[in-house]
């Protein structure tokens, strides 16, 4: 079981980076403002790190190294969970969720990745 986890985990990384370069648009209003000189170069190192850490999981030597920086990338996400809670959930140019899915997005989404990231390693 651990590995199917692993390798759905390893994907989901590769999906969620790739799509940072697929479809950037996406993800800039999702920024804070006060990021916003930063947007692209924050934007496309997002994309970079998770597919690098995403390789990194699937490589035995570097896997525990790869969780921890899942770890750490997603606790430097939550500036953009904050974000999109105080925008009550709406990003006009990127989506609209209730604000109780932003808030679902922030207290279980992202405890859960962690745990997920955390039991493969």
């Amino acid at each position: 079981m651990i590995k199917v986890l692993r390798i759905l985990l390893i994907l989901f990384f590769l999906f969620a980076g790739s799509y940072h370069f697929i479809n950037p648009d996406f993800y800039f209003d999702q920024i804070p403002p006060y990021f916003a000189d930063y947007k692209q170069f924050i934007n496309y190192a997002a994309g970079a790190v998770e597919m690098g850490l995403a390789i990194g999981v699937a490589i035995p030597k570097t896997r525990g190294l790869a969780v921890i920086g899942i770890l750490l990338l997603l606790i430097a996400f939550i500036p953009t969970h904050w974000y999109v809670i105080n925008q009550e959930g709406c990003i006009p140019t990127a989506y609209c969720i209730p604000l109780w899915g932003a808030w679902l997005r922030l207290l279980v989404m992202q405890p859960l990745l962690m745990f997920w990231a955390w039991s493969v390693r």
